[in-house]
């Protein structure tokens, strides 16, 4: 009897978890006004609302399907992702970036790049991040089917239109500030569902015996340069380390439409590194189950990389965990397909329909447009979910589309935060030249006619690629074009003087040094 009953309360869990998340979009609803407020909350709300949900952002399917698969396939390797990849670009995030953003008054990264360069490289930049949105919407869907596959046997239709409703009802309801809290509940529900994880043989130190070679450390036997290796330091150190994490943090528009949420400079500043301590905790809880899972599993380690979570819990857990679990795995679902269903309609309606089309039109205009933008989204997520059955896990599909979008705009960027020379005319030419390479690149990897040692080492490697083909082009063709004028550019342009504005408290330094110090030591530990 008491079987039942736990059966029952672990089933009870996923539809009082729906319930609860459209119920925070109707609350949210009751404080939405006009269209800037549905679709960007700026400056808006507390702190630790804003660190969770910049974290939850963040940590959605593909933190947890995406890392657990590359922890079974790469090993140890895969914290690089966490620690190289994630913690140097958000400490820059909250020094540099943050304040100058908020600063300048901006609600968007293209609202950014239209008062530094036009109109022009604004509105090629909106349709690259829609681009980029649309193709990465779909992952969550996609990670859903694979956990309901592995632990109920539902198909992938069924489930992808469950959670694409669900979302889009609370997405509808409240806007990005019910998305917001609806992250920040999401958190604490992965967290809680992934927790027991950590208590399997598979996170025992002893269990990394199992593990062959390079993959039992991050560093040792890592070659320093050999594209045709499965990661070479070379690609870990810059590629990865560099170009795509500082692309990523530094200009994503999930991550700064949050961040950028936060009522004063000195706050948002706060965001990325109070997330950053939450990010290497996150790290423990996604990879060190998975390293062992091929040992603890034995022959029930599936095929696909994409599934060994889903396994471990299905092979561990009881039916009250296995509730919780699963829950914890949809609202990762959810937080990934609502982040990028809310940034579509920002970008699409703020970016494009309100800047090129319907400049004049009424709020209420605006604010139907956004909703409809969202019903868009959704719809697109769930076609573009199919693509990621191409892919060996997630993670590798998720950098090819940064190394095709981001690591470009990244170097444009640059560019114009950090030098007056840059004009409208070498940041046009930049992108479409930086993102033609990388999309060729890519073409003649699939093609066959290029080969490295695995499809990260080529993500790391074409992103090196499209960000110095940007870089470099993007300064030769600002020869010839019009600049604009030193007051034009005195906000715009990163100075060390500028930073006077909002110096950094002690407390700011104080936290900066202890996440970079930890993260060393995380180094050193699993070097």
């Amino acid at each position: 009897m008491g079987t039942n009953w736990a059966k029952l309360l672990g089933l009870a869990i996923l539809p009082a978890y729906l319930v609860v998340t459209i119920l925070l979009g109707w609350r949210a609803r009751k404080r939405s006004g006009g269209a800037n407020d549905f679709l960007n909350a700026s400056r808006s709300l507390p702190l630790w609302i804003v660190v969770g949900a910049f974290l939850s952002a963040n940590c959605g399917a593909l933190e947890i399907v995406g890392l657990s698969a590359a922890a079974a396939q790469y090993g140890a390797q895969a914290f690089h992702f966490y620690w190289t990849g994630a913690i140097p670009g958000m400490v820059f995030l909250g020094a540099i970036m943050i304040p100058l953003y908020m600063h300048t008054g901006v609600r968007s990264l293209p609202e950014y790049l239209e008062r530094r360069f036009d109109a022009r490289v604004r509105l090629f930049n909106a349709w690259l991040l829609l681009g980029a949105g649309t193709a990465l919407a779909g992952i969550g869907l996609y990670a859903m089917a694979q956990v309901l596959h592995v632990v109920f046997g539902w198909p992938f239709t069924g489930s992808a239109v469950l959670a694409a409703g669900s979302v889009l009802a609370y997405v509808l309801l409240g806007g990005l500030r019910a998305t917001i809290y609806n992250e920040v509940f999401q958190l604490l529900v992965i967290v809680l569902g992934l927790a027991s994880l950590l208590f399997l043989p598979t996170t025992h130190f002893h269990s990394i015996a199992a593990i062959q070679g390079s993959h039992a450390h991050l560093w040792e036997g890592l070659p320093a340069v050999a594209p045709h290796a499965e990661m070479d330091g070379l690609g870990v150190f810059v590629g990865l380390g560099f170009v795509l994490s500082f692309s990523y943090w530094c200009t994503d528009f999930v991550l700064v439409q949050r961040a950028l949420t936060a009522r004063t400079t000195e706050e948002g500043r706060m965001v990325p590194l109070l997330a950053g301590f939450g990010k290497l905790g996150f790290s423990l809880l996604v990879i060190t189950p998975a390293l062992g899972a091929a040992a603890y599993l034995g022959p029930r380690m599936p095929a696909s990389f994409d599934q060994t979570l889903p396994a471990l819990m299905a092979s561990s857990y009881g039916p009250v965990q296995l509730g919780l679990g699963m829950t914890a795995l949809l609202a990762s679902l959810m937080t990934g397909l609502a982040a990028n269903v809310s940034a579509f309609a920002a970008l699409w309606t703020e970016e494009i329909y309100r800047a090129h089309m319907r400049p004049n039109a009424s709020e209420a205009h605006y604010l139907r447009m956004g909703r409809t933008a969202s019903v868009v989204a959704t719809v697109l997520s769930i076609a573009t979910s199919y693509f990621a059955f191409h892919f060996r896990d997630l993670m590798e599909y998720v950098q090819m589309i940064f190394s095709l979008f981001s690591a470009p705009f990244f170097a444009v960027f640059l560019l114009g935060m950090f030098t007056r020379r840059a004009t409208a005319r070498g940041a046009l030419a930049g992108l479409a030249c930086g993102a033609s390479l990388a999309i060729a690149h890519h073409g003649l990897i699939a093609a066959g006619w290029l080969h490295y040692g695995s499809l990260m080492t080529a993500n790391f490697y074409v992103a090196m690629y499209a960000f110095a083909t940007s870089l470099t082009v993007g300064l030769l063709f600002s020869g010839g074009g019009e600049r604009k004028s030193e007051a034009q550019l005195e906000q715009l342009v990163w100075r060390p003087r500028l930073m006077r504005y909002a110096a950094p408290g002690w407390r700011w330094w104080l936290l900066a040094a202890l996440l970079l110090a930890v993260c060393v030591a995380l180094n050193v530990i699993w070097r």
